[in-house]
Order: structure tokens, then sequence, then C-alpha cells
């Protein structure tokens, strides 16, 4: 019986495994578009450094339409990992600040402490620019800032 628990549990896990990567590999649905490369640079880095956290998981489907509106730029974003079973988690962390559900955008203190605290849920770029402060702005693309030269100069 033991043996078939695991069995079980294993199969379950990799269907969430597979159905997660499928949804975060087929990009944004229900009308969300993807930020291209790095036009959100600047804005996330200031998100970043005014002190709002995702609290998340890398297997939430919301979390993952959230990652989408930034692109690649998320990388400059602090996610908190909140379940035990993702790589790195920081459930401790999570039970504290009272996470109930993901992705929670928490507008933290140098001492950790709340300012701001968004409902559990996709937040727009708009509201965590008012909450931050942070100019919900583009980056300008360098990409085919040189087309059309013709030479290259020595």
């Amino acid at each position: 019986m033991n043996q078939n628990n695991v069995i079980v549990t294993s199969v379950v896990g990799g269907l969430f495994i597979v159905a997660g990567a499928a949804f975060v590999f087929s990009g944004p649905k229900g009308g969300l578009e993807s930020a291209k490369a790095g036009e959100y640079d600047t804005f996330a880095q200031c998100l970043y450094d005014s002190g709002l956290r995702m609290y998340g998981s890398a297997t939430c489907s919301f979390c993952a339409k959230q990652r989408a509106l930034f692109g690649p730029s998320f990388r400059f974003i602090r996610e908190i990992e909140c379940d035990p079973r993702n790589p790195l988690p920081q459930t401790e962390r999570c039970i504290a600040k009272n996470i109930t559900g993901t992705p929670t955008w928490i507008k933290e203190d140098a001492g950790g402490n709340d300012v701001y605290r968004f409902p559990a849920g996709v937040v727009a770029l708009e509201d965590l620019s008012t909450v931050s402060g942070c100019p919900f702005t583009k980056d300008e693309a360098n990409d085919g800032a040189d087309e059309g030269q013709g030479e290259a100069s020595l």
C-alpha cells in the first residue's frame, strides 16, 4: 500500500510539472501580453530598490502570468518561493508573512516590515508603479540602432 502511494504521488507530481511547463512555455493567456526582451529592466530594478517583493511559487499559474508581464526583465524582481516542494523555498518567511495565495506583492521597508500589501493575484504593472513610486516606462531598445549603416567602422 505504501508503495502504491509513492507511485500515485510521483505520477500526480509529474503531471503537475508537465502541465506547469506547458503553461509557461505556451505564452501568456487571457489577453496578457508578454514583454519584449529587457523593455522593463529599469522599471523592474526600481521596484526591487523600492522594497517590492513577490511571494510566489515556481509552479503557480498566476505567478507565471505575472512573470510574463515583465518578460526577461523579471530577473530584477525579488521572488520569494513559498512552496516547500520547489527549489530554494523560504516557507517559514511565507508563513510569517501570512501568505495564503500567490502571487502576493508586498512593499517592505528596510527591516522587512510590511508597508503595503496587494491582495493575492496578478497585479497590473501600472498598480505596482503607483505603490512603488517607480515610473512605469519602457526602456528604449538598442537593437536595430546600427541597421542601414552600410559599413562598419574600423
